[in-house]
């Protein structure tokens, strides 16, 4: 029987070691899980994206098992599986930001990826289109200003042979139209990027070092989010990035109130 199982008559969580311990946690833990998920979200679903992601990303055992099944919750209320699970890079969970006071433990956090931010903003109907454009130093493309003071770019002679290593990147300038006719533009330059990176968590690390430019593109989709029409699940995912979700829930005893609204019916994959 692992540590999990011996442990949950106390309602206390252990280190997870083997497979069996993660079993033993959601078997424990399981009425704490469902009562916080909409009855539109199959269960199964969570189970899952947790056992899938623990597979291929074995360090995440030394993390604390509350974040670990949080992080699985969170990509699952989302509807956006982590990377480690399907490779499309929506989103992660990484082994590492804040340990835990208590334990001591590293704690897993959840990332969202360039292309799940674009999933979480197109789900409201609302946007037409919506691009993050990565302008490289010798890709001929130049950054204006109009009359109302909105940024737009232009290209010039195109370069076949221009250089997109990360390290040549200078600015990222965001498209959105709605389809109410509406429109928002901004962009950030390589340096403000990079200021980004330097306050997280993931800075040197994760996605800001396997897939820079697609982490350039996210940061300024994220920063567009209070500007675009989308849903209070999208705002909230966006706030909450790079993040240990709360998981205070795992340690209630009695039901507790469902304010969680997916953004869509999730069915359980097939096999």
């Amino acid at each position: 029987m692992g540590t999990l199982a011996t442990t949950a008559q106390n309602n206390e969580l252990a280190p997870m070691t083997t497979e069996s311990d993660i079993h033993a946690l959601v078997r424990s833990k399981r009425a704490q899980i469902e009562a916080v998920m909409s009855n539109a979200l199959d269960p199964q679903l969570l189970y899952s994206i947790l056992q899938t992601a623990m597979a291929r990303e074995p360090k995440l055992l030394q993390c604390t098992p509350e974040s670990i099944i949080s992080c699985c919750l969170k990509c699952a209320v989302l509807g956006l599986k982590p990377s480690s699970v399907d490779g499309l890079g929506k989103a992660y969970i990484l082994p590492y930001g804040n340990k835990n006071y208590q334990t001591g433990q590293m704690e897993a956090t959840f990332i969202l990826g360039y292309k799940g931010m674009l999933d979480l903003a197109r789900r409201t109907g609302e946007i037409k289109t919506l691009n993050a454009t990565p302008v490289f130093e010798d890709d001929g493309i130049k950054l204006f200003m109009d009359e109302t003071g909105q940024p737009y770019i232009k290209a010039g002679e195109v370069n076949l042979n221009a250089n997109h290593d990360p390290s040549k990147l200078q600015f990222v300038f965001l498209n959105a139209e709605f389809t109410n006719g509406g429109h928002y533009r901004t962009y950030m330059t390589r340096a403000e990027i990079d200021a980004v990176r330097a306050r997280s968590k993931a800075g040197d690390k994760g996605p800001w070092k396997s897939d820079y430019v697609a982490m350039a593109r996210k940061t300024v989709v994220r920063r567009a989010f209070p500007y675009l029409p989308v849903s209070t699940e999208a705002q909230s995912a966006a706030v909450s990035d790079e993040t240990t979700p709360h998981y205070d829930f795992l340690n209630r005893n009695t039901k507790p109130v469902n304010t969680t609204t997916p953004v869509e019916t999730i069915k359980e994959p097939t096999q």
